[in-house]
Formats: C-alpha cells, sequence, structure tokens
C-alpha cells in the first residue's frame, strides 16, 4: 500500500515536473523571438514572388476584391488604379502607366503598381470612394491616401522615387550610430526615434510618418532616423516632460518605452523637443479612443513634426512655402512689413514677444510686399504696410474663416509704438 502511493506521488511529481521543463523551454525559446514580419520587411523580397495567386498584366498587378486587403496590407509602398475599360482617358493613360511600372522594376525601387476594374469590382471601389476613372491611390505600410503626383511618365517617376525612397529611414542600433550619420550627413535637423523592433507599431507610425513627410519634396528630406535598442529602452537618455527642450540635444530622464525626439535647426532656433502626449493636434479630441491616446500614431508625428520644426517667427520664403500651407496650425497672426523699411526691427522684435507665448497654437508670419498673391488674398497692397492681420481658421477645411486687421494707426495696436514702450520700460527697470 505504501509503494503504491509513493509510486502516485512519484508519476505525480513527474508529470509537474515535465510541464514545467515544457513551460521553461517555450519561455526560452519565445524570449529571442520577435514578431512574425510581413515578407516586404524581409531581405531581397520579390514583389512577385510572396503570393502566386496575383495576376499580372506584364509589370502591374491584376486586383480585385478578394486579394486587394492581403496585397495592400503587405506591399511596403503600392499604387493602385481604378479603371474602366470604357473610360477613354483610362484607355490614353494604360501606356503611361505599364511604362512607369516596368521602370520602377528596372530601377529596383521597391513598388508595386496595381490597377482594379472598378466595372468588375464596384463593392471595393465603392468602399474606396472612387468617384471617377482614373482614380489613384497610394498605399505604404498598409496605409492608404490619395495619390497627389501627377500624371505623365517624368512626374509619376519622380513622385513613386521619392516616397518609395530605401532612405526615407535610416536604421541604426545605437546613439553612437545616430550621431555619426548625422554628422555625416551634415543634418541640422532631424527626427530620431528609438524602437525595439523595426516591425512594431510604433515603429510602423514613425516609418508612415517619414513616408508621408513631403514638406521640402522633392528636392530633399529631412532625416529619420531609427534607432534600435534591442535590450530596451531603459537605457536610453531621452526627455519626458511636457515639452522639454534642451540645447544641443542633450535630453534627460530615462525613457521606459518608444521615444520621439525632434532635433530642430539653429534657424529654428535650435535645440530638442520630445514627443509626449501633452501634444495634441488640432481636432484630436475627436478621434476615436484608441487613435486619441495612442502616442505614436502617425498623424501625431506629422503634426508634431511639421508644428516644432518652425521658428517662433516664420519669414515667408519660397524655401518655406510648402512647409506653411502644410502646417497643422491653422490659426495665423501675419505681419506685412518690408525688411528694410523703417522700424521694421522693432516690429519684429514686438512680434517675435507674442510669439513667443502663442507657440504651437498661432502660426506667425512675416511677409513682404513682393509676395503680391498673399497680399492680394488679404485685400492689401505694398501701401496698407505696415499691417497686421489675425486669420481665425473655420471649423472645415472649406472654411475660409475670419480675418481681422489691426488698426497701425491706434497706439494700443501699433506694433512699433508697442515695442518701443516696452523697449523703454524695460531699460528704466534694469537702470534702477
Amino acid at each position: 500500500m505504501t509503494a503504491m502511493v509513493a509510486h502516485r506521488s512519484w508519476a505525480r511529481c513527474r508529470a509537474i515536473a515535465m510541464v514545467m521543463l515544457m513551460a521553461m523551454a517555450m519561455a526560452v525559446r519565445g524570449e529571442g523571438e520577435d514578431e512574425e514580419e510581413t515578407p516586404w520587411q524581409q531581405e531581397g523580397w520579390d514583389l512577385r514572388a510572396w503570393d502566386g495567386h496575383v495576376q499580372w498584366d506584364d509589370d502591374v498587378a491584376v486586383l480585385n476584391g478578394r486579394n486587394f486587403e492581403t496585397v495592400a496590407g503587405r506591399a511596403p509602398h503600392m499604387l493602385v488604379e481604378f479603371y474602366a475599360p470604357w473610360c477613354g482617358h483610362c484607355q490614353k493613360f494604360e501606356p503611361i502607366y505599364q511604362k512607369v511600372a516596368s521602370h520602377m522594376r528596372m530601377e529596383k525601387i521597391n513598388v508595386m503598381l496595381a490597377k482594379v476594374n472598378a466595372i468588375e469590382e464596384p463593392t471595393l471601389s465603392q468602399s474606396m470612394g472612387v468617384m471617377g476613372f482614373p482614380s489613384l491611390y497610394w498605399y505604404a505600410y498598409g496605409r492608404m491616401r490619395s495619390y497627389e503626383g501627377g500624371k505623365r511618365n517624368s512626374s509619376m517617376v519622380e513622385w513613386i522615387s521619392f516616397h518609395a525612397r530605401r532612405d526615407a529611414v535610416h536604421v541604426v542600433h545605437s546613439n553612437r550610430e545616430a550621431e555619426d550619420l548625422l554628422e555625416a550627413m551634415g543634418a541640422e535637423e532631424a527626427v530620431i526615434g528609438r524602437f525595439l523592433h523595426h516591425h512594431s507599431v510604433e515603429a510602423m507610425a514613425f516609418m508612415i510618418a517619414a513616408e508621408e513627410d513631403d514638406t521640402s519634396y522633392p528636392n530633399s528630406s529631412m532625416p529619420y532616423v531609427m534607432v534600435l535598442e534591442a535590450r530596451g529602452l531603459g537605457v536610453a537618455r531621452l526627455g519626458s516632460e511636457a515639452g522639454e527642450e534642451r540645447q544641443e540635444g542633450e535630453l534627460q530622464g530615462p525613457a521606459m518605452g518608444p521615444s520621439l525626439v525632434l532635433r530642430r535647426s539653429q534657424a529654428a532656433g535650435g535645440g530638442s523637443v520630445v514627443l509626449g502626449r501633452w501634444f495634441q493636434p488640432p481636432k484630436w479630441h475627436q478621434l476615436p479612443p484608441e487613435r486619441r491616446y495612442a502616442l505614436f500614431d502617425a498623424d501625431r508625428i506629422k503634426s508634431f513634426v511639421a508644428t516644432y520644426r518652425m521658428p517662433r517667427v516664420v519669414e515667408l520664403t519660397g524655401k518655406v512655402w510648402r512647409r506653411v500651407l502644410q502646417s497643422p496650425v491653422r490659426n495665423q497672426t501675419l505681419l506685412f512689413s518690408d525688411p528694410f523699411s523703417p522700424g521694421h526691427e522693432q516690429r519684429m522684435a514686438a512680434f517675435a514677444a507674442v510669439a513667443e507665448e502663442w507657440f504651437g497654437k498661432v502660426l506667425f508670419l512675416q511677409i513682404s510686399s513682393n509676395f503680391t498673391s498673399v497680399l492680394k488674398y488679404f485685400g492689401l497692397t505694398a501701401s496698407d504696410f505696415p499691417a497686421v492681420v489675425v486669420a481665425v481658421a473655420g471649423h472645415e477645411e472649406t472654411d475660409k474663416g475670419e480675418m481681422y486687421r489691426l488698426d497701425q494707426s491706434r497706439p494700443q495696436f501699433n506694433l512699433t509704438t508697442v515695442a518701443m514702450a516696452a523697449s523703454s520700460s524695460s531699460s528704466s527697470s534694469s537702470s534702477s
């Protein structure tokens, strides 16, 4: 009897030990494994090799409702055309599209050009919001947006090549590598993200933001550097306070998770700004909770970079025109003043003092008289200089909003008078 009890106890212990050994083996096996990578994240991936169910018309993939979502979610970059066989514009566009697709293949640019017969796939077309033909949509890492390039061979090649470029994100594995890379590039500004894996949700949002940052298109782009910290981000020293800025990129505070830092150019004021939940783009509160509380959202990153890469006061030139148009800060205060006009420096000083307080909420622009199109839009001429206009954005994108011109003949609104009063006040306080 005693022997039988002892045998059962031994068997029970053996079973428990086997379960523990299996659990330990699974834990060890999973410890060094990453999440499953999609095919396009693997080196040397062939666009045609990953799925034999996709048909090809020369170098253009032919998609339908059964395989569209799968292909769009797995191709790194994809341009898709929705067409109608009877459409004359589509027929004229077809040889151009084929030629661009062949060019991408020969240049080994990692992008897929695809097409969908909208007449045979009405459900898919309606879900995409197709209203006319041909309609073009751009996918990057599974995220869709309207194609914004031209429809000629050269303009399509230029746009696609820029947005499918391999160096949209530079991947390094240490802070030192990131510093050496930026120094070699001579980069005055950069976006630096630190992640555990390049295919994590946070890293994917970073990659999408980098791909969609076309404020300098087609000439150049701001470097986006992804630092992969395999040992975890606790070793990285990063700022975590709201709006924290440090000079020369020196950031403090241990990071407990993925982090993003914007290094600002000297023209924008220098220093660095750390992304945090304190930053909320316009209308962010209207988004669903899963996006509203996500720190690493592609739109949040884009808006953060576009806002804080700008100087306190933007002197409008052709170089920054595109950045101004794409700025998420839609409320503006505009100073119409020529640089060599009497009192310009005093007006700019007063303007900058107000801009310091409202930075990130209101875009402050200095506009010269040579921007005649801008003057015409605001109903001004060079004879009205100096002038100050406050433009309040409307609730909708198509809403022009409201504009208020501050009467410079009244001392309380005149920037020169305000600047001189502030200057004399500060001088008397310092002398006392």
